[in-house]
């Protein structure tokens, strides 16, 4: 007994859509904007007893973990706590037109400063 000639002309038109347009068949992630705060403060840590200050990100180090999906949008706000002028650099993460946020003190962008965010 076989497939109504029918049913196989469905199955292949089906077929053919979805290799055609495959979006139609996996959700494009429309993307969201993620916010995080970096609160940038120095931290003593003892190690082999010797006691060390450390510079840390919310409290750790290495900072937090940045979940984001491919599309997002992520908003950063890094505040400085820490006596010395600071700027951040994102080591894998592709810049789109934010280049200029990205990089060293004063070839890049200027430090943030002592007390204040960017």
């Amino acid at each position: 007994m076989g497939a109504s000639p029918a049913i196989v002309m469905i199955l292949f038109v089906a077929v053919g859509c979805f290799m055609a347009y495959p979006e139609a068949v996996t959700a494009k992630h429309t993307g969201i904007t993620r916010h995080y705060t970096f609160n940038i403060k120095l931290k003593n840590i003892t190690r082999l007893c010797h006691t060390k200050s450390i510079v840390t990100v919310n409290g750790k180090f290495p900072g937090p973990r940045v979940i984001t999906r491919e599309g997002d949008r992520l908003v950063v706000k890094v505040v400085n706590h820490v006596p010395n002028n600071i700027s951040s650099h994102w080591h894998g993460v592709r810049q789109l037109r934010s280049g200029w946020a990205d990089g060293p003190s004063y070839i890049t962008q200027c430090p943030i400063q002592t007390g204040h965010s960017y």
